[in-house]
């Protein structure tokens, strides 16, 4: 299976390349060089719940609240 990584040659030269997922190395296209593999920033996604997403966590909480107020009034 190929994928899509970044590489970086001894001279600064930044690009990516399309090759198997496990290829550490390819020669630079610009000078010919070896580039290494740049290690990718991790894709993350955050529960809402748990507190990790403070925004989705804080509306949760209005809501609930709000919920609270309006069955103590339908009650009573």
């Amino acid at each position: 299976m190929k994928i899509l990584n970044d590489y970086q040659c001894a001279k600064g030269h930044t690009e990516e390349y399309f090759v198997d997922r496990d290829v550490m190395s390819v020669t630079c296209r610009h000078c010919g060089n070896e580039a290494t593999r740049l290690i990718a920033t991790p894709r993350i996604s955050l529960d809402g719940c748990s507190g990790d997403f403070p925004t989705a966590s804080d509306a949760w909480v209005r809501r609930r609240e709000s919920r609270i107020k309006w069955e103590q009034k339908q009650n009573g």
